[in-house]
């Protein structure tokens, strides 16, 4: 992560104001950079800029700073890449989520798919109340504090959405007009997502805004889910002769999306 970056959230951020930094941060600032009195950090809203912040202050339980002038941080993709993802096993989510955030993607939505034993976990807790309710929180909390770390790390300043776990069939019927959806499928053969990505691009002027990525879970989509999605415009692709991990395939496939779109506007900084 580049030193001294920090999203900081519940905290209305704007130039010139002093805030006293959330515990986890000012852990960051004091314990671990050890920045001293008048030592430089950059805060981040979330929503496309970032704040230099003088310290004012420290001591063991709180660490004051003054926020400068806003400005625009790292630009993000001019595509709306969005992420439709199987549910898989926590740790193989967690690795989707994110990698896929160090490229650029927008936003997340989970899948309840019906090969997924992540999917039956969670329709096993949708109609039950209090600690599903609880953990489900936790989990997104836990999401959204991954996707926080990545865009520290990568130099985004963007964070993208996440929304709660949802069935293939809503998010299929939710598509915005006019955005492309691609759906790659392991037992399709002939068209590459680069080329359909392109032949797409090539209908529509101006480019489309949206483009949505659907990839299955461990088990991948079942023929029946392939013939929903095709009944709702998305269009089944191939990412190769091999046989991908479903982590492996978010990762090349939104990587391949955003290298055809011409979208990956800054090239990330190496771990």
């Amino acid at each position: 992560m580049p030193a001294g970056r920090f999203y900081v959230e519940g905290i209305a951020l704007a130039s010139g104001i002093e805030i006293e930094l959330p515990a986890d941060i000012a852990h960051q600032a004091r314990d671990v950079l050890r920045l001293p009195p008048g030592g430089a950090l950059r805060l981040l809203d979330g929503a496309g800029g970032e704040y230099p912040a003088e310290i004012l202050a420290l001591d063991r339980r709180r660490v004051t700073v003054r926020l400068g002038v806003w400005a625009a941080g790292c630009a993000e993709p001019a595509a709306y890449l969005v992420l439709c993802q199987g549910m898989l096993k926590a740790a193989k989510f967690e690795i989707v989520l994110q990698k896929c955030t160090e490229l650029g993607v927008a936003a997340f939505v989970p899948l309840l798919c019906e090969r997924a034993v992540a999917a039956a976990d969670e329709a096993g807790k949708a109609g039950k109340a209090g600690k599903a309710g609880k953990a489900g929180e936790a989990k997104h909390r836990r999401w959204a504090r991954i996707a926080a770390e990545a865009m520290e790390q990568c130099g985004g300043t963007r964070l993208p959405a996440i929304s709660a776990p949802r069935p293939l069939m809503h998010a299929l019927a939710d598509l915005p007009p006019g955005a492309i959806a691609l759906i790659p499928w392991e037992e399709e053969r002939d068209t590459p997502l680069r080329v359909a990505l392109d032949s797409a691009l090539t209908n529509r002027q101006p480019a489309p805004a949206e483009v949505y990525l659907f990839i299955g879970p461990e088990g991948g989509f079942s023929s029946g889910e392939i013939a929903l999605a095709r009944r709702h415009g998305a269009v089944p692709v191939t990412l190769g002769p091999r046989i991908l991990r479903a982590e492996t395939a978010a990762i090349a496939a939104a990587t391949l999306t955003l290298e055809t779109l011409g979208a990956l506007a800054f090239t990330p900084r190496m771990e």
